[in-house]
């Protein structure tokens, strides 16, 4: 029996590229996503090139009770979900003091609430199946505190130490844990553009999507609990342990200083 794959945030950067990856694995899928940001398209893209099942639910997740939904469906469905995919998240740059507190509101929402929503209601179906896996996408932001991103950095904090313990607590059972910490990603043109002000080091750490989708599959399928893509960032993360505190503090507040300059520089320009 092949695996069916539920994916959130599956309509565009990383979502897209595990949805094509899952595809290319002949995994069925369900596709989740916003309204309106192409979910129907590439659900006939992918039936066309790769003859597999494919359907998709079009909801809005940093509404707590539109995640209860999401399980509803599933259940009353009864897809047979072998692999789920918690890659919808919301990031970005703020000054913490200035920023409107909705905003955080929602990054919880998204990023913590509805990923632990959807994990408790899916796993019944998860540890039904003869092997299953769950892949949450963290960053490699929890390695690194800085400014900034203090809020967006703490809900991936969560999704790594609730990963890690999750995968510790099944650990006898036929379904694997894995979270994914990836760095730099160019996931959409926004963001090529934002990363475009990086200094070498941030530069030849940067990835493409299917890069990522393509290692953090294989790596979650032979049952990698934590995954960093990228050998240059593997580099990096291993030299940076070896770094003193003040020199690793400084040289994190000197990028996202960087990243931010870049970030504000755009939405200017976008107004």
């Amino acid at each position: 029996m092949r695996h069916f794959a539920l994916i959130t945030g599956s309509s565009d950067g990383l979502g897209k590229a595990f949805a094509i990856e899952c595809a290319q694995r002949q995994m069925d899928l369900l596709l989740v996503s916003l309204p309106d940001t192409g979910l129907p398209e590439l659900c006939k893209f992918l039936k066309d090139n790769f003859e597999v099942r494919v359907e998709y639910f079009e909801i809005d997740l940093t509404v707590e009770s539109n995640c209860e939904k999401l399980v509803n469906h599933v259940l009353t469905k009864s897809y047979p979900i072998s692999f789920l995919i918690n890659n919808a998240g919301m990031g970005g740059y703020a000054h913490f003091p200035q920023e409107d507190y909705a905003t955080f509101d929602r990054m919880i929402q998204l990023n913590i609430k509805a990923l632990t929503i959807i994990t408790h209601g899916i796993l019944p179906i998860l540890l039904k199946q003869q092997l299953s896996f769950i892949l949450n996408v963290s960053s490699m932001i929890v390695h690194f505190a800085g400014p900034y991103k203090q809020i967006y950095g703490a809900t991936k904090s969560y999704v790594h130490y609730f990963t890690k313990s999750l995968a510790l607590e099944l650990g006898n059972t036929n379904t694997k844990v894995s979270v994914l910490c990836p760095s730099g990603v160019n996931s959409n043109i926004k963001i090529f553009r934002m990363h475009n002000s990086c200094n070498f080091f941030q530069t030849i750490s940067l990835l493409y999507p299917e890069q990522v989708a393509d290692y953090a599959i294989i790596q979650t399928l032979k049952g990698k609990t934590e995954i960093i893509p990228g050998k240059v960032v593997r580099i990096i993360f291993t030299f940076s342990k070896l770094l003193p505190a003040q020199i690793k503090k400084w040289m994190t507040k000197m990028t996202t200083q960087r990243m931010l300059k870049s970030y504000e520089g755009l939405k200017l320009k976008s107004s």
